[in-house]
């Protein structure tokens, strides 16, 4: 199961072999049993880490590092360069099994234990371009689209936009892109879409392209997300 909220993605997972790998999302994963997590992993971007089988880990979030959680994950919870195990406060009960229980759970959870730290006045940024292309993005817009192309639509140069996107968000303009088309590609196939449908639409050059990020981003196969 897959859930798509504004700030991360909310997987349930069922596969069991998943290799090290590193990408630009950050993770928490829930660990527990049955329907009740006292504990969590927390993973920043960039990280070598694989993850606990399903009878361990109940769910995780695959979180967009240029959200607020990210911001609080990586000025209080995460001290270095490997994933931090944390006792969790308030523990995450899972009531229910759909999509919005599920959803509600976490962000239950989330609010619970503290976990938001919304950006101040000093940490935005002069260029509110930049805002407004992540906005754009979340949204699925540009995600076919060259970088050059979109920093002339900006009216900026291709340097300087990806100078400002990276200082502002912490990850290149391309690393940004390419999880709003995993994102986009996770989407539209829980709404019944081929996976081929979703790799060229999700603006990948074939199917082929979207199994590689998929295996290469994630540690599993485009095939075992979906199970």
């Amino acid at each position: 199961m897959i859930v798509f909220e504004d700030e991360y993605v909310i997987v349930v997972p069922t596969f069991k072999e998943v290799v090290p790998h590193k990408h630009p999302f950050l993770h928490i994963f829930f660990l527990g049993d049955g329907g009740r997590c006292d504990e969590a992993a927390v993973v920043g971007s960039g990280m070598v880490h694989t993850m606990q089988g399903p009878d361990k880990c109940r769910l995780f979030l695959m979180i967009d590092p240029t959200s607020d959680l990210a911001d609080y994950l990586n000025s209080s919870v995460i001290k270095g360069n490997s994933p931090e195990q944390i006792k969790l406060e308030v523990p995450l009960i899972i009531d229910g099994d759909d999509d919005l229980s599920i959803s509600n759970s976490v962000k239950k959870c989330l609010k619970d234990n503290g976990y938001c730290m919304p950006k101040t006045a000093g940490d935005e940024i002069e260029d509110y371009r930049v805002v407004r292309l992540i906005r754009e993005i979340r949204d699925y817009k540009h995600l076919d689209d060259k970088i050059d192309k979109i920093a002339s639509e900006y009216g900026l140069s291709e340097s300087r936009l990806s100078h400002v996107f990276k200082e502002y968000a912490g990850i290149s303009l391309k690393g940004y892109l390419t999880i709003a088309q995993l994102k986009y590609a996770y989407k539209l196939v829980t709404e019944g879409a081929s996976k081929t449908h979703a790799a060229l639409e999700a603006g990948f050059a074939t199917p082929a392209h979207l199994a590689y990020i998929c295996k290469t981003q994630m540690g599993i196969s485009i095939t075992d997300v979906f199970k």
